[in-house]
């Protein structure tokens, strides 16, 4: 099982976007993908559906130490699980004394494995500390959306130096990329963050990829589906998400087995 964290230093760049449509393409492809919301915004949910909203998740299993697999959600898709953030602490509680964030992340994790989920993708709270900081320990990979306006960019070399020292610490995660987000290819001032990032990075690190500024993200989030699912003709920017799955899983080594390779139906009989 590989588990990749969606992590970026600050809110607003399109995070739960990226999670949801993602783990989607991934789906799609085959892979049995677990998406888990560790935001205590509880995006995922509020973008899904209203029973997901109201559904318990990854903050019940922390507190209560309750049975992971049964808080996790179907969805249409059957290669496509969710587990939302469930209740999570109120702006002025602190967290319960005793509670370990890395062992909580952790132990969903190891349902999942046990459940046979090929992938997880975990959409983190904004930022590196608390939560966000545990998913990155236990991670595989980090995936770092960076919206592309010029202020963004100069907080690449921060997180990708917060990243080097969770390794010298110990932890395994390494970098499957970054991706540029609500890119506008008609702004100069967008198009030129784009150019500066690949000289700013190593070429292997920053996703061919990129997500665009679409007022048709807005409307599936509105209506709680994933871009794919908006139209019978999927949009334009849905394909992005494919694609972006199929850069994802060279990085990351996901292989099908050479069992599922051969997995075909025949036109005709």
């Amino acid at each position: 099982m590989v588990t990749l964290a969606i992590s970026s230093q600050k809110g607003g760049v399109g995070k739960t976007t990226l999670s949801v449509n993602l783990a989607y393409s991934l789906a799609k492809r085959g892979w049995k993908t677990l998406l888990m919301d560790v935001d205590p915004q509880g995006s995922v949910g509020l973008s899904l559906s209203e029973k997901a909203r109201t559904c318990p998740g990854f903050y019940d299993a922390a507190k209560s130490g309750g049975d992971v697999s049964a808080m996790i959600l179907p969805t249409r898709l059957p290669e496509l699980k969710v587990l939302t953030a469930g209740k999570a602490p109120g702006f002025f509680e602190v967290q319960p004394e005793g509670t370990n964030g890395r062992e909580a992340v952790q132990k969903v994790l190891d349902a999942a494995e046990a459940d046979d989920f090929d992938l997880v993708v975990i959409d983190t709270p904004a930022g590196l500390s608390d939560y966000a900081g545990d998913s990155l320990r236990c991670a595989d990979y980090v995936l770092i959306p960076q919206q592309a306006e010029p202020l963004g960019i100069r907080s690449i070399p921060q997180i990708l130096q917060a990243i080097q020292e969770l390794r010298r610490s110990g932890c395994e995660v390494k970098v499957a990329g970054i991706v540029l987000t609500m890119v506008q290819s008609d702004q100069a001032e967008s198009v030129e963050v784009a150019r500066e990032l690949r000289k700013l990075i190593p070429a292997q690190l920053l996703l061919e990829s990129m997500v665009p500024r679409d007022p048709v993200f807005l409307k599936a989030s509105g209506v709680g589906v994933p871009l794919g699912l908006l139209y019978k003709k999927p949009p334009a920017s849905a394909l992005v998400f494919d694609q972006m799955a199929a850069e994802l899983e060279q990085k990351m080594h996901l292989e099908h087995s050479e069992d599922d390779a051969d997995d075909y139906t025949r036109l005709m009989d």
